[in-house]
């Protein structure tokens, strides 16, 4: 019975199908959809810009750089003191003229090898910070953007409530005047209305124009004048070199010609690509770096350092120097820029480098001083035993006498 139905649907269907008539109509061209904003979403457009949400995500770009530049900082300083306690194993040896220790044995085994792990995290690190700072400079255009996009929503909100309100005036005076005299196509022109700019074409034309401005600089305007990356840098040239090394060169000299960096490991004996220059210029280069605040005079705890100039600060006291209203100058004596404190996160960052020099050198004058406490101890011990051996002469002497006078 199902076939029956069948074979009679197919052919009542090929009937219909050769009696009809097919007719294609033109469809005209596609045109993008767009629509002018209402008040409701133009507000809303504009909390998106001033609240996008995208603090937890500009969070961990922020951690993930500091803990990029802290491992290789670790890494590094760990590889800089077996080398030391291999050289000062090897040098002590060599005085004494005895053969080699187990101790010396074990780090000439071990020692290159970790090098080559070390050269190997570091490259990756710096090419995954390279990757961080990329994507927190694409959410900082990204603000920018949405910034720009709801000034223009705005613009073009006013623009087109202006050409409705004009045009529904010429209608006005137009209907007030004889429908005789009117020309159709004049009144056909007043009542167009001019095109409505699409938000969306807008978002997509600022997000392409920003990804271009970015992609047209080169590695020294994307990196090398990054504080993160410099930042990552010093951290990664102290850990190595030590504070008795060479300073860190030039951030012109931190990319090859080709656009690479340059990863010659910083050493005590020469830095990167820097090895023939006289002793003059590094001289000039080397800088005396202060470990108190300007403010306080103290040693700082948590410095931070200025993105306009090269100032670093105790964070308490330069956020107790910039008050909540206006734009203060740079208390460094001679600095003209001009800081204010609403901004402040944006115009300071933590200078982990100088942090870490700060508690290696508050370590290094505990140590002095626990050595000093064990001199003192030392020095008391020898004396009160001294002073017993004399007063232990002193009654054996008496005992004689009186020995002697009975």
């Amino acid at each position: 019975m199902s076939r029956r139905l069948f074979n009679r649907g197919g052919r009542a269907a090929a009937s219909s199908t050769s009696t009809s008539t097919t007719t294609v109509t033109a469809l005209p061209d596609y045109e993008p959809l767009s629509f002018p904003l209402s008040d409701t979403a133009r507000q809303e457009l504009i909390e998106l810009s001033n609240n996008r949400g995208a603090a937890p995500y500009e969070s961990q770009l922020k951690d993930s750089i500091r803990h990029l530049g802290l491992s290789v900082s670790d890494l590094n300083e760990r590889l800089r003191r077996g080398q030391d306690r291999l050289a000062a194993v090897r040098e002590r040896r060599e005085e004494k003229g005895t053969a080699k220790t187990a101790e010396e044995e074990r780090l000439e085994e071990e020692i290159p090898e970790f090098e080559k792990e070390v050269e190997r995290l570091t490259r990756e690190s710096e090419r995954a910070l390279r990757d961080t700072i990329d994507r927190r400079a694409e959410l900082e255009d990204g603000a920018v953007v949405l910034e720009e996009l709801s000034t223009t929503a705005t613009t073009n909100t006013i623009a087109q409530t202006r050409g409705a309100a004009a045009s529904q005036s010429r209608r006005r005076q137009a209907n007030g005047a004889s429908s005789d005299d009117e020309n159709p196509a004049e009144r056909q022109d007043e009542d167009e209305e001019g095109p409505v700019t699409s938000i969306v074409d807008t978002f997509r034309e600022l997000r392409a124009k920003k990804r271009a401005e970015y992609t047209n600089l080169d590695v020294h305007q994307r990196y090398a004048l990054n504080n993160d990356y410099a930042g990552f840098k010093k951290l990664w040239h102290e850990a190595a070199a030590g504070e008795d090394g060479p300073p860190l060169p030039d951030a012109s000299r931190w990319f090859l010609s080709n656009g690479e960096p340059d990863m010659t490991t910083p050493n005590r004996d020469g830095q990167n690509g820097a090895q023939d220059d006289d002793d003059d210029d590094v001289a000039v280069q080397r800088e005396t770096i202060s470990m108190n605040c300007p403010l306080t005079l103290l040693p700082m705890t948590e410095p931070y350092r200025s993105r306009k100039c090269p100032h670093t600060f105790e964070k308490a006291a330069i956020l107790d120097y910039l008050t909540t209203r206006g734009e203060h100058q740079c208390p460094q004596t001679g600095c003209s820029q001009m800081f204010s404190r609403a901004r402040f996160d944006h115009e300071f960052y933590l200078d982990e480098a100088m942090k870490r020099r700060i508690q290696r050198w508050k370590q290094a004058e505990q140590n002095r001083r626990d050595i000093d406490d064990e001199d003192e101890d030392e020095d008391d011990a020898n004396e009160s035993l001294v002073f017993e051996t004399e007063q232990q002469a002193r009654g054996g002497g008496t005992r004689g006498l009186k020995r002697e006078a009975r």
